[in-house]
Formats: structure tokens, sequence, C-alpha cells
């Protein structure tokens, strides 16, 4: 990857300064290892493919650094970087406007505050919004298959701040350590980091409030559980 094509990396690199990988990853409290500061910086994963940082890699390197967690999550492609900004006024205030370095789809997408319960699609009356999301999601995902909600817990707060709008894609394989949306008991839904084991289906927090346990599943009991879809985008756009 040529530098001109890395800024993120390259701007990582001059945060960290004469910092060596090893103490940016004591520094986060060992939260991030040392190859994901390295990995970050050089934008290419251990196995040679192009990498860019989660969003918690880029929380806690903000910290460390005592940077903008907003402007990485904006150099790393998770938040649209707003150009042209123009504000006109109005009689109660302004509205303002502004382009984005996004291809954004031309449809904004449906942002949802809850689920209903037991319902498998999502009903009018619960939407609160709508947000941009790329291009690319809806080439990947198709836009039927995708749907918004925005984060009102801090359970994953380490991933995704409370108040963002996280895009999920419905209909398609779940692995070990994908974060999903699920409804629980047919009426709660959430987000946390999905895990199978040969005994249990574990989802996990990944907050910094430490009071968020695991949600435990035996497969030798009913699961009253239903993964809704997963996650694959963040922003923090709503209109």
């Amino acid at each position: 990857m040529t530098n001109d094509k890395n800024q993120l990396g390259n701007y990582l690199k001059k945060l960290r300064g004469n910092l060596s990988y090893r103490e940016v990853a004591r520094r986060s409290g060992n939260k991030i290892s040392h190859s994901a500061v390295a990995q970050a910086e050089k934008g290419i994963n251990t196995r040679g493919k192009s990498f860019v940082p989660s969003p918690d890699t880029l929380k806690e390197l903000s910290k460390v650094y005592h940077a903008s967690y907003d402007d990485l999550m904006i150099r790393a492609g998770y938040l649209p970087t707003a150009t042209n900004a123009k504000t006109t006024p109005t009689f109660d205030g302004i509205e303002a406007a502004a382009t984005t370095k996004w291809e954004t789809s031309h449809e904004p997408l449906d942002v949802y505050g809850k689920i209903t319960a037991g319902i498998p699609t999502f009903a009018d009356e619960h939407i609160i919004g709508q947000t941009i999301i790329p291009d690319d999601l809806i080439r990947r995902f198709g836009r039927d298959n995708l749907f918004a909600l925005q984060v009102n817990g801090d359970s994953m707060s380490r991933v995704i701040a409370p108040g963002f709008i996280a895009v999920f894609a419905k209909d398609c394989g779940i692995d070990n350590g994908d974060i999903c949306a699920v409804l629980i008991d047919g009426e709660n839904a959430t987000l946390k980091r999905f895990k199978e084991t040969s005994k249990a289906v574990i989802l996990e927090p990944e907050s910094f409030n430490p009071i968020y346990k695991p949600l435990i599943f035996p497969k030798n009991i009913d699961q009253d559980f239903r993964i809704l879809g997963k996650y694959v985008f963040a922003t923090s756009l709503l209109q």
C-alpha cells in the first residue's frame, strides 16, 4: 500500500512519535496488541491483505495518543468526511448541508429506535430518522438486506459509541467473533459479539462499563434468541 493511500496509517505513525509498538500496547493496558498497532500503521495485515483497524482499536489508540476518536473514525472511513459545508439562516436557527467523500446511495436507509416484540420485520412507527450509507454496502449485501439501529446503550462501547448508527446485513453467514443485532426473548434487541462453542452460544459485551456480563445460552436447553443481522458499518449521521 503506497503512502498516499495509507493516510490513516501515516497519521497514526505521526501520533505515535518515538513510542515503540509495545509501549503503545502497554499504555492501552494491553487492550490492543503491539502487532495490531503495527498493522494499523502499515494498512496491511499479517496475511498481506489490505487492513483497516476496527473502531475498538481506534478508540484505544485515540486514548493513548490523546487524539480525536471521531477524527480517526473519519480517516478510517467509518464516518464520512464532510466537504463544501455551508449553512443557511432560517427563522429558528440555521440549516447545514455538506457533501461527503463517500460514494453514497441515492436513497437513505431508515433508522429504527427499537424492534417490535416477536415481529421479524421492522414497523414504520419505530423509524426515528434516516442515514446515508456507502454504495459499496448495497453492492455487497443488497439494499433490502440492510437495516440500521441507533445504539442507545453502552454494552458495546468499545466498538461503537452510544448514539451512533449501526448498520446490519440480514441473510448472511455469522461467524465466531462477528458482532450481531440479537433479539432476546422475542422482545429485547441487543448488540453483542457472537461466539459459539460445542456447549453454548455466548453473546459477549465489549464495554468500558464493567457491569455488563456475557449472555450464555446452553445448547441443551431451548435458546430463546434470534440473530437479526451482522454488524457491517457505523456512522454518526442521523437525519
